[in-house]
């Protein structure tokens, strides 16, 4: 199902400040705050809203190099899928169609951590291949920009004819 415009809002306000209130998000978004947690409470239990975290800064916990792995794999993805749960290296697994069946975002602390790594993957059972791309600095990240779905200049529109701030 859908969400409508001010779901949208509200998933966007969120997604740019989970730590907000009730009542400042409803002013941003023209509902009370009762309203407000209703619908905030209806986007978690439709998963629409995962959950809240903080985003910590991987260098400044000891991640700094971080690489993308890409698997060819000869047995059952969701054997090897469990295997690489249980490796707190990797952050991410996608499946995905072309010449690898699995891509996997990886963060070490340095490139002999590195090193270790990619040989502990390579023994997975299942593992056939890995080829490896070392990433060397971020230049942005985000989240999905969800006034794509409004319409881009119209949901700016939408927002400012109902009086809500823009961020």
């Amino acid at each position: 199902m859908p969400l409508d415009p001010v779901d949208l809002n509200i998933v966007q306000c969120l997604a740019r400040d989970g730590r907000i209130s009730y009542a400042a998000l409803g002013r941003l978004v023209n509902l009370s705050t009762a309203a407000v947690h209703y619908r905030v409470k209806a986007l978690e239990r439709r998963g629409v809203i995962r959950g809240y975290a903080a985003r910590i800064d991987p260098v400044a916990v000891g991640l700094g190099l971080s690489g993308l792995v890409a698997v060819e794999t000869s047995g059952s993805l969701d054997a090897l899928e469990h295997q690489l749960e249980e490796m707190p290296e990797v952050e991410a697994c996608w499946s995905t169609a072309g010449t690898s069946d699995m891509l996997l975002r990886v963060r070490t602390a340095d490139p002999v951590s590195m090193e270790r790594l990619l040989v502990r993957l390579r023994e997975l059972d299942g593992v056939d291949r890995t080829r490896t791309t070392v990433l060397l600095d971020t230049r942005f990240e985000r989240e999905p920009d969800l006034s794509t779905l409004m319409g881009g200049e119209e949901a700016a529109v939408h927002r400012r004819d109902r009086g809500v701030a823009e961020a």
